[in-house]
């Protein structure tokens, strides 16, 4: 994710992050499965200019391609049935397991079960610990960790009844995981979201696997292969592990389900399967189905979307994958300052609607940013001028305000954050768009891994690209907004809609300017509040605490505007 953090100047903090995992003195008091895979964020800076259209400002149109390498090797495809059927998993008789990726031979009618797991096929902790009997003096001193290590291990001990309960077992040299990947494959990975956490995750498992063997958790014998092989090992137990049985969402634990590693990654209308967790009748054991979530044409790669609402760089960091032909995703957090001097008033609006100091937002290729992470930037750019909306009286009604431009100097200050911003990150990319899209079109003779990660590079540019456009259209129409001042008088009744004062008789206002009581022409006002003086927000807070006036045309009808501070001014005299 890119963290963006803005100081009390306004000025924004550009620096890429994502999820670092958190270490431990102790193995056996590391995080849970979650947490151990998404945690502490490292920071490093950006920075790169994409190659476009001199003319359009676009880049240039893409390959159609598909990366979808399976996140964990299978044992051979004539074995492979038997050992489901072992398993008694249930398997579409339309379905090939040929292939890495499950294919359909013939079309799959939409709810359709495509694989049905029973819950006894499931590789869990407790399964292990239940199969493993004879073995049990092996897992002595781990049994208490955390299961993703403890799932790790045992994957390990490729002779155990437990590494038989999974379909395949790890392979150093088939696995995709970046986390695997040799110093010069990371080289392809340099100014992505990921790059660093690769890194950070290595240390990870690394710091973890010597933990236990220093704190004699773990005999090296019985879990034969070393820091590579736990490293392996872990990585298929990250790769092959899918809501719901990855432990973090109800009663079901983390679970590694013989027969998924086969399902592919897809984006959007190319998934098409959801999988969920499905009990017998009266109870009867549970079985992990995946159903199909449309008609599914013959020849097509049975796929479902493995991290709804997260980039395709996580989806790489996680399972080894990639979809090549999903639109381009790119994570930005934005960072409310302790420094902003407006920083109480500013956490306390992002709390009411359900925001924290830092909010992550996914920006899209071709579409425009989230309308929250506008007006978070909003709220995080606002300054003196406009700040009178930060005061508690506007409390349950500034989130309003700032979904919708507020003045067009906090406007313009959004805009040219983020155009900095994109800017500073895309400078960073090593290569150019079209050195990417050769490496997809297999003009270079690359391999799979350099294709996911030109893959990768290629997504990200484009949606940088095309928000650092969006942005920059914006800056030019700055002069065409509608600004929070001219809204209020709109709702006054003193501009009609098309922004022009209405009609009324003019009349003498009493306003307080200041610490002085002033007497100015009701159209005067008006002007004023539309012109120059509006930006800096001085005139801006009159129409909100001003006051009350007569009208010319109805002699002795008083109409009074809100004083929220609790005082008002004596009533002017008609003109």
């Amino acid at each position: 994710m890119l963290g963006v953090s803005y100081l009390s100047t306004g000025t924004p903090r550009w620096s890429a992050v994502l999820g670092r995992p958190r270490t431990s003195k102790s193995a056996s008091a590391s995080a849970s499965p979650r947490a151990s895979h998404a945690s502490c964020p490292p920071r490093t800076r950006h920075a790169f200019t994409p190659r476009v259209d001199a003319e359009t400002r676009s880049p240039r149109a893409r390959a159609t391609v598909t990366v979808r390498a399976a996140p964990s090797p299978s044992v051979s495809s004539d074995a492979y049935p038997s050992r489901l059927a072992g398993l008694n998993v249930a398997l579409n008789e339309n379905v090939s397991t040929s292939n890495a990726v499950l294919r359909a031979t013939a079309q799959i009618k939409k709810n359709d079960v495509v694989l049905s797991v029973p819950e006894a096929a499931w590789l869990t902790k407790d399964a292990v610990l239940a199969q493993d009997a004879a073995a049990s003096p092996a897992y002595a001193g781990v049994k208490d960790l955390d299961p993703w290590i403890f799932l790790s291990l045992s994957l390990m001990r490729k002779d155990s009844d437990a590494a038989a309960l999974m379909v395949s077992s790890p392979d150093v040299n088939a696995l995709q995981a970046p986390i695997l990947w040799d110093a010069e494959e990371l080289v392809l990975l340099q100014g992505t979201q990921i790059a660093d956490s690769v890194n950070s995750y290595k240390q990870f498992y690394s710091q973890t696997y010597h933990s236990l063997v220093a704190e004699g958790a773990i005999d090296e014998r019985e879990f034969p292969g070393g820091e590579q092989a736990f490293t392996a090992a872990a990585c298929v137990v990250r790769g092959c592990s899918h809501e719901p049985v990855n432990g973090k969402t109800g009663s079901v634990p983390l679970s590694l389900v013989p027969g998924i590693e086969r399902v592919g990654h897809a984006r959007g209308v190319a998934s098409n399967v959801s999988l969920d967790v499905q009990s017998g009748l009266f109870g009867g054991q549970k079985a992990l189905v995946a159903k199909a979530t449309r008609d599914i044409a013959a020849g097509e790669e049975i796929c479902f979307d493995f991290s709804p609402g997260m980039t395709e760089g996580h989806v790489l960091l996680n399972h080894g994958t990639i979809d090549a032909d999903a639109p381009g995703t790119f994570a930005i957090t934005l960072v409310l300052s302790e420094e902003d001097k407006f920083f109480d008033d500013k956490i306390d609006i992002l709390e009411l609607n359900g925001l924290e100091a830092a909010n992550e937002f996914i920006l899209q290729r071709g579409a425009p940013p989230p309308e929250t992470m506008l007006a978070v930037l909003r709220l995080i750019n606002m300054e003196a001028g406009d700040a009178f909306l930060l005061e508690s009286i506007f409390r349950n009604e500034v989130w309003g305000h700032v979904s919708l431009p507020i003045s067009e100097e906090n406007e313009g200050a959004v805009y040219e954050s983020m155009v900095s911003g994109c800017t500073a990150v895309l400078q960073q990319y090593p290569t150019k768009i079209d050195d990417d899209l050769a490496i997809l079109n297999g003009l270079t003779g690359s391999t799979e891994r350099e294709k996911m990660a030109a893959a990768l590079r290629l997504g990200e540019k484009e949606v940088l690209d095309s928000t650092l456009r969006f942005f920059e259209e914006r800056m030019g129409q700055l002069k065409e907004f509608e600004y929070y001042g001219e809204r209020r008088l709109k709702r006054l009744g003193l501009l009609d809609k098309d922004g022009k004062p209405t009609t009324w008789d003019d009349f003498m206002v009493c306003i307080e300017l200041d610490g002085r009581a002033r007497s100015v022409s009701s159209r005067r006002l008006a002007h004023s509040l539309r012109s120059s003086l509006l930006v800096t927000g001085r005139l801006h807070c009159v129409i909100e605490k001003s006051i009350s006036f007569v009208s010319r045309a109805v002699p002795g009808t008083c109409k009074s505007l809100p004083v929220p501070s609790g005082r008002r001014l004596a009533r002017s005299r008609p003109r």
